[in-house]
């Protein structure tokens, strides 16, 4: 029967170990694939010594997802492939288009299995110290500063009432909007800086708004972040 794997990769290339050992035996034979970028999963699959040559593979890449390239998927699953559905880092279908994907397969009657693998929003949320009972994930913040600064504040008023905010920028502006939070969030809201989740460079820190002051030099430009606030 045709398969929809929602199939985890690595967060960091030192990672290969974060994926568990029945995720990567379904690994080892897909053939037929949609992945955010083509070329970073092939990298990856290349690690996983396939039991097949790298040039069998077939893949779908969906950076800007078309309907042309869902019915190509659907066309798959209807011939009877197993196909995988791959983000450019951890988990597919969080903070990437993949979600399309196993919403087309739920709508055509195909079985959507996730195969266990690394998220970094969830292993820094675990790790933060902050609430896990009631979480938002908020994906990626405005940019410019005004916009930014109402977005802020609508998230301090939501981390005041218990629920943890998680949100995400582009590795090279972390210290941008770290220095924003500062200026922004309540000072007595808790913030949590993860840097290169599950990576031989691991750090998860958690302090006070205002105890961050003076501890910029751990929030690092050009490496993967997680920010969260909360109380």
């Amino acid at each position: 029967m045709s398969v929809l794997f929602m199939v985890p990769c690595e967060i960091t290339e030192d990672g290969l170990n974060t994926i568990s050992p029945a995720a990567m035996s379904i690994i080892k034979r897909l053939k037929y694939y949609v992945a955010e970028r083509a070329r970073t999963s092939r990298r990856f699959l290349s690690r996983c010594n396939l039991d097949f040559p790298i040039s069998d593979l077939e893949i779908i890449e969906i950076k800007e997802p078309t309907q042309p390239q869902v019915e190509e998927m659907i066309k798959w699953l209807k011939a009877g492939h197993e196909v995988g559905v791959m983000s450019e880092s951890g988990m597919p279908g969080i903070a990437d288009p993949g979600q399309l994907f196993a919403q087309a397969a739920h709508k055509h009657g195909f079985r959507v299995q996730p195969l266990v693998g690394p998220s970094s929003l969830f292993l820094a949320l675990a790790a933060s110290g902050l609430s896990g009972q009631s979480f938002a994930f908020q994906g990626y913040l405005p940019i410019k500063e005004p916009l930014l600064k109402k977005r802020l504040q609508n998230l301090n008023s939501l981390a005041q009432k218990g629920q943890t905010q998680i949100f995400i920028e582009a590795p090279y502006r972390n210290k941008r909007l770290f220095n924003f939070l500062l200026k922004y969030l309540d000072k007595n809201l808790r913030l949590t800086v993860a840097t290169d989740v599950s990576g031989l460079q691991e750090s998860i820190s958690t302090f006070k708004v205002n105890q961050w002051n003076g501890s910029s030099q751990k929030v690092k430009d050009k490496i993967p972040t997680i920010f969260l606030v909360g109380k």
